[in-house]
């Protein structure tokens, strides 16, 4: 007992709103009633489109798109799910490699590419919108290594569109003394450095311009998220490091199931405790790094902050149009999941029997001839169960959690909430057991940030996910379809197994995607859309005809 009361406070989740949910059937007239929830199901799945948005957007070789990050933002009059991608530096891609192009003239990125992800053109690919980036300028970025030199007596790589030549800022280290010219040429070996006549003792050199390196030399005892993101913020491009306290020595918890991570993950360690108590937020253009304390009670994070007071700013500081975009960290999402399903019994008896326990529902396959619940490692949910004698989870590939914009089971409400959702499904040490059992949501809303809410399916248990991703390869008119759609140099790809709430309903519904079979082939489309009810499998060329089928 007492293992199970530290172990739930030590993961953060000892205080979740619970809500039992019953499905039933549903008519045309209640889908046409309830449409919010399907106008808002994610068409475009962040990690299928991002060739495609650097291939539209017809990226110069010096530009790259490295990542494409779920975001939100009101367009067309209502909060939208949007992805985001920053256009960095591609230092690789730079037409003349000499020093003064690498480090002088080709300095930085241009702005950001931005779709809503619950829209597609008829040919299949992002609908693009324009964030309104005033100050496109990226000197600080993901994975970007190399140092720059500005303020030089050379012009620099002017954004598309705009005039701007020359850095205007102090986020660099000066070069405004001969004895710091000398050692920097030393410390990078680079002559030039010293002996550059385009340098001037206003120039300054631009280091540590990977952010999350930024944040780490700052403060290198937070665990950093392995996804950093850019938001817009009044037409300034910031970036969003989640950072996260953790110890190995809360008393009586239980050490946590780390098992599916991002790779490069803080938290890819032994821990059992954990919390998401710092945003680090860095300027794109200048540098500058703010470290936002959001857990007042994170006794980790207080000692921290008590050791360097000028270190950390206040929550109550965070500008609204800044937290408006903060997300709830999807490893530390995958880790409370993880947990919660053993862990949730207040009655240790429960607990030890595990007849009620829940799994984390098996991840539907992502290609026609891909196994649901591959083996993919161990997913037990307790690593010394080999020691124990202790009946554990089949290894299998665990759903992976998505953001969304969330409507609650049996509500009418035409705005979501951004939240990220994962489902569960009865415990089976087999791996037999694949009904939907239950599915935890938590909100990103800057009014109930962090609300982790378990919606209990009461009997009789619907399909869970994997079962409809088998379903989907096994109809014959579906499967004739995909077969046909996956030849000819082509590959058909699934994207995200979506769950939404209809009215009284459940509907499952995922995109498909084709590309060309080169792994090197960049264009990609949204062809067609598969939607699964009351175990009736359609597929049609878009979203509204799938569901009226």
């Amino acid at each position: 007992q007492r293992n199970i009361v530290a172990t739930k406070a030590a993961m953060g989740i000892s205080d979740i709103a619970r809500q039992d949910t019953t499905f039933s059937d549903i008519s045309a007239a209640d889908v046409t009633k309830n449409d919010a929830a399907l106008r808002d199901v994610r068409q475009l799945d962040p990690s299928q489109m991002l060739d495609r948005f650097a291939l539209d957007q017809g990226l110069k070789s010096f530009y790259t798109v490295n990542d494409l990050d779920v975001d939100r933002y009101s367009i067309d009059g209502r909060v939208q799910q949007v992805l985001v991608a920053a256009c960095e530096l591609n230092l690789a891609g730079v037409p003349n490699r000499t020093w003064v192009s690498r480090h002088l003239i080709y300095t930085h990125g241009c702005g950001v590419i931005a779709a809503p992800a619950s829209l597609a053109t008829e040919d299949g690919r992002p609908s693009y919108v324009d964030l309104k980036v005033t100050k496109p300028q990226i000197y600080f970025g993901d994975r970007l290594g190399e140092y720059a030199v500005v303020k030089t007596s050379q012009k620099e790589q002017a954004c598309p569109g705009g005039n701007q030549t020359s850095f205007v800022g102090d986020g660099g280290v000066k070069f405004n003394s001969f004895i710091r010219r000398i050692a920097l040429a030393v410390n990078f070996g680079e002559f030039n450095l010293f002996g550059s006549s385009l340098i001037t003792k206003d120039s300054q050199i631009l280091l540590q311009r990977d952010v999350r390196s930024r944040v780490a030399k700052i403060a290198p005892f937070l665990h950093l998220d392995a996804d950093p993101y850019a938001v817009v913020v009044n037409g300034q491009v910031k970036w969003v490091v989640d950072a996260f306290t953790t110890t190995n020595r809360y008393p009586y918890a239980e050490s946590a199931n780390v098992s599916q991570l991002t790779a490069g993950s803080g938290l890819n360690h032994s821990f059992n405790y954990v919390r998401n108590s710092v945003k680090a937020v860095v300027d794109a253009y200048t540098g500058n790094v703010t470290l936002y304390l959001m857990d007042s009670k994170d006794p980790i994070a207080l000692m921290w902050n008590a050791a360097f007071p000028d270190l950390f700013a206040k929550k109550s500081t965070v500008p609204a149009e800044l937290s408006a975009h903060f997300r709830y960290p999807e490893d530390l999402f995958r880790v409370q999941t993880n947990m919660f399903g053993r862990y949730q019994f207040d009655d240790a008896t429960l607990f030890f029997n595990r007849d009620a326990a829940w799994s984390v529902a098996q991840a539907p396959a992502t290609e026609p001839e891909g196994l649901t619940g591959v083996v993919a490692g161990d997913f037990t949910s307790d690593l010394n169960a080999a020691n124990t004698g202790e009946v554990k989870d089949a290894s299998v590939a665990r759903f992976e959690p998505y953001y969304t914009m969330f409507h609650a089971p049996r509500t009418t409400s035409s705005s979501g909430v951004f939240s990220m959702l994962r489902p569960f499904v009865p415990f089976s040490a087999d791996n037999a057991r694949k009904e939907l059992r239950a599915f935890m949501v938590v909100s990103s809303d800057p009014e109930t940030y962090g609300q982790l809410t378990v919606y209990k399916v009461v009997d009789p248990l619907p399909e869970g996910p994997a079962t409809v991703a088998a379903e989907i390869g096994s109809d014959p008119v579906v499967s004739q379809q995909i077969t046909l759609l996956d030849q000819r140099d082509s590959r058909v790809i699934y994207g995200d197994l979506q769950i939404i709430n209809v009215g009284k309903g459940l509907v499952y519904v995922r995109p498909l995607y084709v590309r060309p079979d080169d792994p090197s082939a960049k264009q990609i489309f949204v062809r067609k859309f598969l939607a699964s009810y009351n175990n009736k499998v359609v597929m049609a060329d878009d979203k509204t005809s799938a569901i009226q089928k």
